[in-house]
C-alpha cells in the first residue's frame, strides 16, 4: 500500500475542502470561480486562476458547498453563489 508521500512523485496532491483529507489530484473534483464570484465545476481544467478540490462523495460535497468562508479563503476572493450546473452533482439540494 502506497502512502501519500510515495504517490507524490506520480501526481500532485490536493486537499479536499469537505473532509480535509489529502489525495491525488486526479481523484478529486476541481472547482473554479467565475468573474461574478460564483463557484463552477472545472473538471477539465480549462479555467485559469485558483481552484478548490473536493472528493466525489455526497457527504464531502455537502460540506464543501456549506463552507462559503473556506471557499472564499481558497479562492482568495468572496464567493457569492454557485453555478446552476452544480445541481447535477448531487441532485437539487444545495
Amino acid at each position: 500500500m502506497a502512502t501519500v508521500s510515495e504517490e507524490k512523485g506520480s501526481s500532485p496532491i490536493r486537499t479536499c475542502l469537505g473532509c480535509r483529507q489529502r489525495k491525488m489530484q486526479q481523484k478529486l473534483w476541481r472547482f473554479a470561480v467565475d468573474t461574478n464570484g460564483r463557484v463552477m465545476k472545472d473538471f477539465r481544467g480549462k479555467h485559469d486562476g485558483r481552484h478548490a478540490y473536493c472528493c466525489q462523495d455526497n457527504s464531502c460535497l455537502q460540506k464543501f458547498f456549506k463552507n462559503k468562508k473556506g471557499l472564499s479563503r481558497a479562492f482568495r476572493q468572496q464567493v457569492l453563489g454557485f453555478d446552476e450546473g452544480l445541481k447535477d452533482l448531487f441532485g437539487s439540494e444545495q
